[in-house]
């Protein structure tokens, strides 16, 4: 029982000690938590036979715009509509 509570242990400080290490060894506890700011979240991916076609039919039954990689929504405001928010 003591062997497997100082393994736990173990496992948990050297778990602390790799995620610390930089802070530690930089001094700077702000280089670790930068972040860059989200600008999308991927996207919703249809597996099918003829890829072509299907296009067609966004075209034809929504009306949606194709490219070679598919198509692409634009985000509004919801108060204001006709305001593009990208």
């Amino acid at each position: 029982m003591k062997k497997a509570i100082i393994i736990i242990l173990a496992l948990v400080a050297s778990f602390i000690l790799g995620f610390y290490s930089k802070t530690i060894f930089s001094g700077s506890t702000t280089e670790v938590f930068k972040m860059g700011k989200v600008t999308g979240i991927g996207g919703i991916f249809f597996k099918c036979k003829d890829p072509g076609k299907v296009k067609e039919w966004y075209k034809a039954h929504l009306g949606l715009n194709t490219d070679k990689y598919g198509t692409s929504f634009e985000w509004r405001e919801g108060a204001d509509p006709a305001n593009k928010v990208f």
